[in-house]
């Protein structure tokens, strides 16, 4: 049995192991370099390949294991819910949920205007121009963009960010009363 050859074989399959996109980029030169080093190693000493072989299999191995957890973890439920335009319209109406309850559990037989739908409608709408807004900084943030580089889109953005948010808590502060009963609202 030739032992160069089986050798390189093995690590040539232990690195078809590695995701795709990861094989594609460096599987080649990191083939090629573990065939010049074991050919270095063997030629000049005949008793260290061995450690060198098994160290070079458990570091690949364990090099395999993390890109493998790299690429579960860019796959997180975060990024699928703010990059969504479909999760963004549920997100936005959860928001409301809490206030919505509130309000439902002090109501009282006061008299109250009908503006309540129209509160409901604008707390959604502000909420949801916020994510739709937020979801391409995500996008260019997770991409690993530089933000600064499109300081020209990246500013009003920001501005309206901030803008909606304070609208949005403000409304709330503003209802805080309807919402825990009170009467004319």
């Amino acid at each position: 049995m030739n032992k160069p050859k089986t050798i390189h074989t093995l690590y040539k399959r232990l690195l078809n192991l590695y995701p795709e996109n990861f094989r594609a980029q460096l599987g080649e030169s990191m083939e090629q370099t573990f065939n010049d080093l074991y050919n270095e190693k063997s030629q000049h000493a005949q008793h260290k390949w061995f450690g060198f072989v098994l160290w070079t299999f458990v570091e690949t191995a364990i090099g395999i294991v993390r890109e493998h957890a790299l690429l579960i973890k860019e796959i997180n439920l975060m990024k699928n819910i703010l990059t969504n335009l479909g999760s963004s319209t549920i997100t936005s109406f959860l928001l409301l949920i809490p206030f919505m309850i509130l309000e439902w559990a002090t109501r009282s037989d006061a008299p109250r205007t009908n503006a309540s739908m129209m509160l409901w409608v604008i707390l959604w709408l502000l909420s949801m121009m916020f994510l739709v807004i937020l979801i391409p900084v995500v996008r260019n943030v997770r991409a690993g963009n530089i933000l600064m580089a499109n300081s020209v889109s990246l500013l009003p953005r920001v501005f309206f960010l901030v803008v909606l948010a304070w609208l949005w808590v403000a409304l709330i502060i503003d209802q805080m009363p309807c919402f825990l009963g009170g009467s004319g609202c």
